[in-house]
């Protein structure tokens, strides 16, 4: 089959990461084996029905299933949930966010010998998928063992429609599989209903919308308060961000009086690298090392996890991945919903729906790099700081139905 070939194709070009995974890091080599059907993920349902496998490819969708996941658990308290990923940083934030979930793994690379091997080990009942990312195999082989298959908070481009289209044969064999569709609007509804009986798609909104996050006690902000030496300044959070972000945002901002910048970037990976281009330019210091240096305008904050309390901590939120124009800008509602006003960049094609509805409930702000300083000091006013504050309450507001309709939907399914 040529969706096999090309799969085979891709994990060549991949492979020699994989390998190199595989020799020089040890605690990955177990997850590789496994993504490739040559080990056990060691699944251990025991009694617990009914087994709900969640999939949430990377960081952004794993986020949107906290509420979810809390929902869902209270409606099934017994059941075995399994969180899958594609990405590193998707399940180090799945652990620490999903911890209510029984299993976290890796997603097994899409071969049919692989995911026979998967389903042989176990029987999931419910299979969700977040957003989107549809595997064909996986997909065919779950109906195959009798589980129902549902996308929540689904979406699908314009761009990735007209390719489906262009395989209509093939593109309606892997959606049949498909028992349910929660898309997030319309649009994405009309697209979805080119490759699957209508009556299986529903619009039930976004979920990144309807996130509760966990608010913290004034004594939970004050220890973090100690910790990052905060005391009268105000405080912003530049997060997700991408290079050359980091220098080009810092150097714009360093001199703005009475502030500390706590700067998360997107990827692991670059934190020490990111750290060393800083230090160039101005006084920072590692979250890891604060005590070393507390006095820092700059903490680099080298921890996954932690975006939610970063936020509670701040006056104003910039959220990054805008500024530059390959990557379309990140999950700008975060500190919109724990009541901090957001910044972002000009590039925002792949939030375009977000940017809509911060820029018209006038609880954040787009704007260029060259006049983020100016714009900055402007809205750190207590006045006009407050107007934002209020919008983003009102803002949270307006979402609070979403997760019920989509938990009642997918608990309907299962009861079929």
């Amino acid at each position: 089959m040529i969706y096999n070939f090309l799969l085979f194709i891709y994990l060549l070009i991949s492979l020699p990461k994989d390998i190199f995974v595989y020799i020089f890091y040890k605690k990955k080599k177990s997850d590789i084996l496994k993504r490739l059907g040559l080990k056990s993920y060691n699944f251990n349902p025991q009694y617990k029905r009914p087994i709900i496998w969640i999939h949430a490819v990377s960081l952004g969708e794993t986020k949107a299933a906290i509420s979810f996941l809390k929902r869902l658990k209270d409606k099934h308290p017994s059941s075995y949930i399994i969180i899958s990923s594609t990405t590193e940083t998707g399940h180090i934030e799945a652990k620490k966010s999903l911890f209510l979930a029984d299993k976290f793994i890796f997603f097994p690379f899409d071969f049919s010998f692989t995911i026979r091997k998967v389903f042989s080990q176990i029987k999931p009942n419910l299979i969700i998928f977040l957003e989107t990312d549809f595997w064909y195999n996986f997909m065919k082989i779950a109906k195959e063992n009798r589980s129902k298959i549902a996308v929540i908070s689904a979406k699908i481009s314009k761009r990735s429609t007209s390719n489906f289209l262009k395989f209509l044969k093939f593109s309606k064999g892997l959606f049949s599989n498909i028992d349910l569709i929660l898309a997030q609007n319309e649009q994405y509804r009309k697209r979805f209903s080119n490759f699957l009986d209508p009556k299986k798609i529903f619009v039930s909104g976004n979920l990144k919308l309807s996130n509760s996050f966990e608010i913290l006690s004034n004594d939970a902000l004050d220890k973090w308060k100690s910790k990052l030496n905060i005391k009268d300044q105000k405080v912003i959070t530049i997060a997700s961000t991408h290079s050359p972000e980091e220098e080009l945002l810092i150097n714009e901002l360093k001199n703005l009086p009475n502030i500390k910048i706590l700067i998360a970037p997107r990827h692991p990976e670059r934190f020490i690298s990111v750290y060393n281009q800083l230090k160039k330019i101005t006084t920072i210091s590692l979250l890891s090392e604060i005590s070393k240096n507390p006095n820092s305008k700059v903490i680099l904050i080298d921890e996954m996890g932690i975006l939610n309390t970063l936020y509670q901590l701040s006056s104003l939120a910039i959220v990054a991945g805008s500024f530059i124009d390959r990557v379309g800008g990140h999950n700008i509602l975060e500190p919109i919903f724990v009541k901090t006003p957001v910044f972002f960049g000009p590039n925002m094609f792949s939030q375009l729906e977000f940017k809509k509805i911060v820029l018209d409930s006038k609880s954040g702000k787009e704007v260029h790099l060259k006049n983020i300083k100016t714009e900055i000091s402007k809205y750190l006013d207590k006045d006009n700081l407050s107007k934002l504050i209020d919008n983003c309450s009102k803002l949270k507001k307006n979402y609070q139905n979403i997760l019920e309709n989509t938990t009642s939907k997918i608990t309907n399914l299962l009861s079929i």
